[in-house]
């Protein structure tokens, strides 16, 4: 796997939907139990996307424009993107308002989850990302035999999950170090 893989594959385990899910699951009544089935069910649902996109289509593809026009769209985009971040500090924007959060069914399940609630959560915050994508393609790009590319697939995947998979360790192995944490 060469060196860009890698450090995409670093940047993408620190991504803050992992460390939250991560800590929530710590969180809960039997975390090891629910931790597990995240990282199973997260990591098998990263490989198969990442060998479809390897081994199927090569890579996924990304390509910049050159035009003017291509341009000027990222220009306005930039500048309302600026404008709106600057209009927020400055508080001549209305934040969002905090409402009352009544005790829904979805509260309760995400207050003490299930594993198929946490196995959910392992997919939800492994989707495709950027950098996930970026490191498909620096994967893809080598043209690797079929073997290799499915190995550099694994491997940046058990990078990306070394987070989530030190939790899950940490709570089966000291399980109030794991709480306190």
């Amino acid at each position: 796997m060469s060196l860009e893989a890698i450090g995409l594959a670093l940047v993408s385990a620190l991504r803050p939907t992992g460390f939250a899910a991560v800590f929530a699951l710590l969180s809960a009544q039997r975390p090891a139990r629910l931790l597990a089935a995240y990282v199973i069910v997260g990591f098998a649902w990263s490989c198969a996307v990442g060998l479809l996109v390897v081994s199927v289509l090569h890579g996924v593809g990304i390509r910049t424009g050159s035009s003017t026009a291509y341009a000027v769209i990222e220009l306005i985009g930039g500048g309302a993107a600026l404008g709106f971040a600057a209009g927020i500090g400055a508080g001549k924007l209305p934040r969002e308002r905090e409402s009352p959060v009544s005790d829904s069914r979805l509260v309760r399940r995400l207050r003490d989850p299930s594993p198929s609630v946490a196995a959910g959560a392992g997919v939800a915050t492994h989707l495709p990302g950027l950098f996930y994508l970026l490191g498909l393609n620096a994967i893809a790009a080598g043209d690797p035999e079929l073997v290799v590319g499915m190995v550099d697939v694994v491997a940046f995947n058990a990078i990306w999950f070394t987070i989530p998979a030190a939790a899950l360790v940490l709570s089966v192995r000291r399980p109030e170090a794991a709480r306190r944490a």
